[in-house]
C-alpha cells in the first residue's frame, strides 16, 4: 500500500514539474505584440513597391501617383509619399514633408532604432527620410524604392519612433565633435515653424492595403 502511495505521489510530481516547464517556456517565448505585427505591416508596404521610380512629390496614402515640375509624367513615390503609403497600412495618416515628419512621433537615438523606425537626412529632417529595417539596412527612395544600407552622412540626429512609442522625455542628442558638420544648420529650415507641427492623424481603413500596380510610363 505504501508503495503505491508513494508511486502515486511521485507520478503526480512529475506531471505537475512537466506542466509547470511547459508553461514557463510558453510565457518566456517570445510573442509578437500588436506594434510588432503593424510594424512587419508597414515594412511589407514599404517593400512591396521597391523597384518604383522616384517621383517629385509622388505617392500618398493610396499608392503610387504622378508628381510634379519635370515629374509630371512619372508615376511614382518620393521619400516622404513612400513613408505615407507604408503607415497608412498601419491606419496612420503622416504629414506630407519629411520636414513634418519629423515633429511626429517619439525621438530616439541611432543607437535605439528599431524596425519601423524613421530616418531623417538634412537639418531637422527637411531633405529625406526613409523606413529602418533592421540589421543596418533601409528602405528609401534614390532613382527607384530600394533597399540600401543606413549611412550615417547627413542623418538628422534623432529617429522618429510611430509604433509602440513610450512617453519618454526627449534623449540627449550625441555630442556635438561626433555628429557630421551637416547636422548644424545654419540657417531656419522653412518647414520648421513650432506653430505648424503636423498632429498624427488617423485614416479611414478602407486604405486599400495591396500593392499598387507598377507603371511602365517612365
Amino acid at each position: 500500500m505504501n508503495r503505491i502511495y508513494t508511486f502515486v505521489i511521485g507520478l503526480t510530481l512529475l506531471v505537475t514539474s512537466i506542466l509547470t516547464c511547459s508553461l514557463a517556456s510558453a510565457d518566456s517565448g517570445t510573442r509578437p505584440t500588436d506594434y510588432q505585427q503593424t510594424t512587419d505591416i508597414v515594412v511589407r508596404r514599404a517593400l512591396s513597391q521597391c523597384g518604383m521610380p522616384f517621383s517629385w512629390a509622388g505617392g500618398g496614402v493610396s499608392g503610387p501617383t504622378r508628381g510634379t515640375g519635370t515629374s509630371s509624367k512619372t508615376v511614382g513615390f518620393d521619400a516622404s509619399g513612400l513613408i505615407q503609403y507604408a503607415y497608412a497600412g498601419a491606419g496612420l495618416k503622416l504629414p506630407r514633408s519629411s520636414g513634418e515628419m519629423y515633429h511626429v512621433g517619439q525621438k530616439v537615438l541611432p543607437q535605439q532604432a528599431r524596425k519601423g523606425d524613421l530616418i531623417f537626412f538634412g537639418p531637422e529632417g527637411t531633405e529625406s527620410v526613409a523606413l529602418y529595417l533592421g540589421d543596418g539596412r533601409m528602405v528609401e527612395v534614390g532613382e527607384v524604392v530600394q533597399v540600401s544600407p543606413v549611412r550615417s552622412n547627413d542623418m538628422a540626429p534623432y529617429l522618429v519612433r510611430l509604433l509602440g512609442a513610450q512617453p519618454t522625455a526627449v534623449p540627449q542628442a550625441p555630442l556635438q565633435s561626433h555628429a557630421p558638420p551637416q547636422q548644424v544648420p545654419t540657417l531656419p529650415a522653412p518647414q520648421q515653424t513650432p506653430t505648424h507641427r503636423a498632429p498624427l492623424q488617423h485614416i479611414p481603413l478602407q486604405v486599400p492595403l495591396r500593392p499598387a500596380p507598377v507603371s511602365t510610363e517612365r
